[in-house]
């Protein structure tokens, strides 16, 4: 059984995993696709794309898959994250575009609001030597809410 502080820090390395992944995406492609991360119960990651364009389309087509990898068993720690526009209410630097990554682990699976999405804001901006993109990245605003993938498992 692993602690408390164990659970916590496979929850940050995903996330921080997550964002930097999508940092990367952002300074290269300058958009972001919705993809998501799974950590399984034996350290394993598997980071999963989809090829649809259009991203709400996309970010469904990912949640379902998650909801199937969870009814099967062995997952930690889900991430699923999307290029938003961050609600004016949720805005602490007033930057409203951002990433949304929506985090819930297992070890929450008990409590009553077992899932958060993190609003990381960004700009992309182009360095004045060579013009080359590079993301701002912005303190992130949590929210939490009840899970979704991780509670399937036991609601279906």
């Amino acid at each position: 059984m692993s602690s408390k502080i164990e659970d916590e820090n496979r929850a940050v390395m995903m996330l921080e995993k997550s964002i930097l992944r999508a940092k990367s995406i952002l300074e290269k492609e300058q958009k972001l696709k919705p993809f998501a991360m799974i950590l399984y119960d034996d350290g394993s990651i598997k980071t999963i794309h989809n090829q649809v364009e259009d991203p709400e389309e996309s970010y469904v087509l990912l949640q379902s898959g998650l909801k199937i990898r969870v009814k099967e068993g062995g997952v930690d720690v889900i991430v699923l994250l999307i290029d938003t526009i961050i609600p004016e209410r949720f805005s602490k630097v007033g930057i409203l575009e951002g990433i949304r990554v929506h985090i819930e682990e297992k070890s929450k699976d008990s409590e009553r609001v077992g899932a958060r999405f993190l609003y990381v804001p960004y700009q992309l901006c182009k360095t004045a030597s060579n013009n080359e993109i590079f993301a701002d990245l912005y303190p992130p605003v949590p929210m939490s809410f009840p899970a979704e993938f991780i509670l399937f498992k036991e609601n279906s």
